[in-house]
């Protein structure tokens, strides 16, 4: 059963493209990359969870490095993207 790992890189695969619609979209757009961290979160999570249950295949560990990759890719090109989030989290509350 690969329950955790095929719902991990369904997420990781949402977050991908909610942060993609977000540099296409013209503005910042705060709900769209709050929902895409949260997914991308969650999907490392899950990915996490898949390994501790020994899960068969590769798929588990395709998506806890594609969420590496995209942190380091968003951080390279827009470093103040996850600030922006916390910040807005703590004007929320």
């Amino acid at each position: 059963m690969k329950k955790f790992s095929v719902l991990s890189i369904a997420l990781i695969f949402i977050g991908l493209i909610l942060i993609g619609l977000n540099w296409i979209i013209d503005g910042y757009f705060e709900m769209i990359v709050l929902i895409s961290f949260i997914s991308l979160l969650v999907g490392v999570v899950l990915s996490f969870i898949a390994i501790a249950k020994k899960e068969k295949g590769t798929l588990k560990f395709i998506s806890l490095i594609s969420f590496f990759l995209m942190m380091f890719v968003v951080t390279w090109f827009e470093p103040f993207q996850l600030l922006r989030i916390i910040t807005w989290l703590k004007n929320v509350s």
